[in-house]
């Protein structure tokens, strides 16, 4: 790739006039405007565009640029920031230089920056963590100068250009780099947990008369105060170091924060700052935070460690996500009050049972809501957007609603620009171009942006979320300007009637014929049944109108109910029914609170699209209308693999030739974006899915083709030859190494694969009632049978085995007895199959489960099979080959060399045979048989 004309120009004149660019005198300004600049426009950017690069100006606080000089932008935010420095400093050994850039570059998540003065241009990973004393090369994974612009053109524009940073190719840079153990988010979590355990603890024991409640939503409540009063600093709302200065020695830290607080409770009004003296009780009332008593030394560190000298986090580029991502799991853990009034923290009990918090990565909250709002958002006027109301019923720490509400700040700004005449009191010009006035954005988070959380806490941090996004790109300049549009001087809007705590699920009717009086007042507040219809307390103007118009989200699943909740769920949930995760019981509401014609989408497990204790889910959803399923890979949540999916669905009935998109990742992808072109989705008739055994969604309209074919000609099902129990579940110490009794029985503790067994049973056990669960039957275990292993391989195979010594086998493998005369050889040629696992997997979601990918009875059973006449006349073939490969599996043990090669040509030979003679059976065309074989 040869260097383009303007380069070669700029690279002379610097090297004519070298020694006037590196004069004092010759500053960060003129070496922008005369070389950075033309440089990065060689490499295909407009600088001059705000959409394409964002630049920061003459704008300083105590000698420090606050933000960095250059963020060059993709299409999700800052792809990597850049850095400008006079010439007359020494990159190469510029420390100062190099952590400066790199804490913009860890804080705005950018991975990489680029710190330059022309002469010199150096790359930082900025995926590891900056500290104070690191040295220039710390980091570093590219260092060249002008003299080599030319001759490295090609690689500058493989990693730079605007055509390969919007393809993300500027990260392949850092491929062969480690990465850095903490992350912003991680870091900024760990600082947050500790600030939270120091601040309890002293809280707490000053203040021994606060309740457990009080104690958490007090802890919450300073951090969030503190943390948005110095974020509003580096964003230059609040005058630079006014919150560090009430941390000096010998100041009374609280009575001077309280000062603070009250101060910003009168020029933001937003509820975060908010006293109120007249509430019921003092617990309820912002004021007790007035009351307590809090020690200056664990403020003193937690105000001193958000600033530069003790921490490089740069508030001024930290995207609203990574914040949002940091407090969902901060939410994740509570603070106990133990009986002697000591403070710990712990996990909450719901976390415990779901196994954790998992916070929904940014790419899935833009594309549900790119296809809910953005489909919504087409063709309508801001007058008509001014009316749609968006809903997440389990918000926690606010990403969903700050994804929609950028993305109604987007949608607005783009039409403003295209109406410039029409709209210019909604918007005005700044140094990158035009954005919303502050007092058009405050009406779009009022009008459109709505949320109910069961934690008080999550309300709160839900609302600083989208305070924080509202006030992005603003100043102090910009809050004079508000406070002269806005009612009362007060710059930030209440969301009190927007953002509500309580229990989207748990109606006031939880109480009908129950004395309120008998029900403990802390257990009353852990419930929070919520009013939907109520005009104050709910949303009864909004449900009045026929409900919201988008409802979105990540709603709670893992965690199980009975006693009464569990109850109530079950009496007032159609789909709660046989299956008791809370996830189901928020798709029910959610249809339940969207208007006619409104769109519902969900992150949630995938495991209701086919698993058999689902059936009513899928009933009461296949009335509506589905607009597209993506079955998601297994990484999507950090630190957890979770089987999931995103559905959107629109409410209205669906009619018969209604399709639906629907997408299948592999479940190994690393994925970071849905960016789905309309070639690459399958489309499906969700009539179809009503034709399947017990109406599973299966996503594969080419296996729904197969599917459909072979019901038509097969009507027995696998249950109609077979009865299948499960092992014994028991505890170990009742396991002996003899046989103790005439009821004790070798235990099987060997693995079961496809025509092989790795037999073990060393140790004895009794079948009697001692063993917690049993078949009622001993003949289970013993004779010859077939057992089928609960868990599926790594290549996605059901395996089974026959077996006919008596031993007890546990909960993992499948007792399979005949009931027809249908022999056991062609039974196991069946299961062991390759179109037998190829029907079971694509039906049942939970086969392909990352953490326990299993065979459930109830859907192996449903299995079609041909008619007798058929399994009968093919019989004798099964059994000889069923035969030949058990024979061939048992030779492989202490085989090598060309003997094991031989032996293993001989098995995928002989299952191959098998395989052909299962897709005569049932029928197949070598169409049909290359889908099974994916071929």
């Amino acid at each position: 790739m040869t260097a383009p004309k303007s380069l070669y120009q700029l690279v002379e004149k610097f090297e004519r006039n070298k020694d006037q660019y590196k004069h004092q005198n010759y500053n960060e300004s003129n070496v922008r405007a005369e070389f950075v600049d033309p440089l990065f426009e060689a490499l295909g950017w407009n600088m001059r565009d705000s959409s394409q690069v964002k630049r920061e100006g003459q704008v300083r606080i105590w000698g420090r640029v606050k933000h960095p000089d250059y963020s060059f932008m993709a299409d999700r935010g800052a792809a990597f920031y850049v850095e400008t420095k006079k010439p007359s400093i020494n990159l190469r050994d510029s420390a100062e230089s190099a952590v400066q850039l790199r804490a913009y570059g860890w804080s705005g998540n950018t991975e990489v920056g680029i710190l330059t003065d022309f002469e010199e241009f150096v790359v930082y990973d900025c995926r590891v963590e900056p500290k104070a004393g690191d040295s220039a090369n710390a980091a570093r994974v590219w260092l060249t100068t002008y003299e080599h612009y030319i001759e490295q053109w090609e690689e500058l524009a493989k990693y730079f250009s605007r055509d390969a940073v919007q393809a993300g190719e500027h990260r392949a840079i850092l491929e062969s780099k480690p990465r850095g153990i903490f992350g912003v988010d991680a870091a900024f979590l760990r600082d947050m947990e500790r600030w939270r355990e120091t601040l309890a603890k002293d809280i707490a024991q000053r203040n021994p008369n606060l309740n457990q409640r009080e104690l958490n939503l007090l802890v919450q409540r300073t951090i969030d105060r503190i943390v948005f009063l110095r974020i509003a600093e580096d964003r230059r709302i609040e005058p630079y170091g006014r919150l560090e200065r009430t941390a000096g020695e010998g100041r009374r830290v609280y009575e001077e924060l309280k000062i603070l607080f009250r101060e910003a409770d009168d020029k933001y009004n937003s509820g975060l700052f908010h006293f109120n003296p007249d509430a019921a009780r003092a617990s309820e009332a912002d004021d007790l935070s007035m009351k307590i008593i809090v020690g200056s030394d664990p403020l003193r560190s937690i105000i001193r460690e958000l600033y530069p000298w003790q921490s490089l986090y740069q508030f001024s580029v930290i995207p609203a996500d990574i914040l949002g991502q940091v407090y969902e799991r901060f939410l994740g853990k509570v603070i106990e009050l133990s009986e002697d009034g000591q403070a710990q923290v712990t996990d909450k009990p719901e976390v415990r049972k779901a196994g954790g918090v998992y916070y929904t990565p940014t790419y899935i909250v833009d594309y549900i809501v790119e296809n809910t709002v953005g489909k919504l958002l087409k063709g309508k006027t801001p007058t008509q957007v001014a009316k749609l109301r968006i809903l997440d019923p389990a918000c926690g720490s606010g990403s969903f609603l700050t994804g929609a509400y950028q993305y109604l700040l987007d949608w607005h700004l783009d039409y403003y620009r295209q109406h410039p005449q029409r709209f210019r009191n909604r918007r005005r010009e700044t140094t990158e171009g035009f954005v919303l006035t502050t007092a058009e954005k405050r009406r779009i988070l009022l009008n459109n942006i709505y949320g109910v959380d069961l934690d008080q806490n999550a309300v709160k941090v839900s609302k600083l979320a989208l305070l924080l996004k509202m006030l992005e790109n603003e100043s102090d300049a910009t809050g004079r300007q508000t406070i002269m549009f806005s009612a009362g001087g007060q710059i930030l809007p209440d969301l009190s009637s927007n953002i509500k705590w309580g229990n989207s699920l748990i109606g006031m009717d939880f109480y009908s014929g129950k004395q309120v009086g008998m029900f403990d007042e802390e257990a009353m507040y852990r419930l929070k049944a919520f009013d939907w219809e109520d005009e104050k307390r709910g949303f009864g103007e909004i449900m009045d109108g026929g409900g919201f118009d988008v409802v979105i989200g990540n709603p709670p699943y893992g965690a199980w109910f009975d006693g009464e909740q569990g109850t109530y769920f079950t009496e007032n949930y159609n789909v709660f029914k046989g299956v008791k995760d809370v996830y189901v019981a928020f798709i029910e509401k959610a249809l339940e609170l969207t208007a006619l014609q409104g769109l519902i989408s969900f992150i949630v497990p995938s495991a209701w699209t086919g698993g058999p204790r689902y059936q009513k889910l899928r009933g009461f959803l296949i009335k509506y209308a589905f607009e597209s399923i993506v079955l998601l890979p297994y990484d999507v949540f950090a630190d957890a693999y979770v089987d999931t999916l995103v559905f959107v669905l629109r409410k209205y009935e669906n009619n018969q030739d209604h399709r639906v998109l629907t997408y299948v990742y592999d479940k190994r992808d690393r994925v970071k974006n849905i960016d789905l072109s309309r070639n690459e989705w399958d489309v499906i008739r969700q009539a179809e899915w009503q034709d399947i055994e017990n109406c599973k969604f299966v996503l594969d309209s080419q296996t729904i083709k197969i599917l459909s074919k072979i019901n038509q000609s097969c009507k027995n099902r696998l249950s109609d030859i077979v009865h299948i129990k499960r092992g014994v579940l028991f505890d170990k110490k009742l396991l002996t190494d003899s046989k103790v009794s005439k009821e004790s029985h070798p235990y099987f503790e060997g693995d079961v694969y496809r025509y092989r067994m790795n037999y073990k049973a060393e140790n004895w056990i009794e079948f009697n009632d001692s063993i917690k669960e049993k078949p009622k039957e001993f003949t289970w275990f013993e004779g010859e049978r077939i057992l089928l292993r609960r868990l599926v391989n790594r290549r996605q195979r059901l395996m089974a085995i026959l077996a006919k010594p008596t031993f007890i086998t546990n909960k993992n493998l499948y007792s399979i007895l005949k009931s027809q005369n249908v022999g056991l050889h062609t039974i196991l040629a069946l299961l062991n199959s390759r179109l037998f696992s190829y029907l079971y997997l694509k039906q049942v979601t939970q086969a392909t489960k990352d953490d326990f990918p299993q065979v459930t009875i109830r859907d192996i059973k449903s299995l079609p099979i041909p008619s007798m006449a058929s399994l009968e006349a093919m019989n004798d073939n099964m059994v000889t080959l069923v035969e030949t490969m058990l024979d061939l599996h048992k030779q492989l043990p202490g085989l090598s060399g060309i003997r094991l090669d031989t032996v293993k040509a001989q098995i995928e030979s002989t299952d191959r045979r098998i395989d052909r003679l299962v897709y005569r059976l049932y029928g197949l065309t070598a169409d049909e048989i290359a889908i099974v074989e994916n071929k």
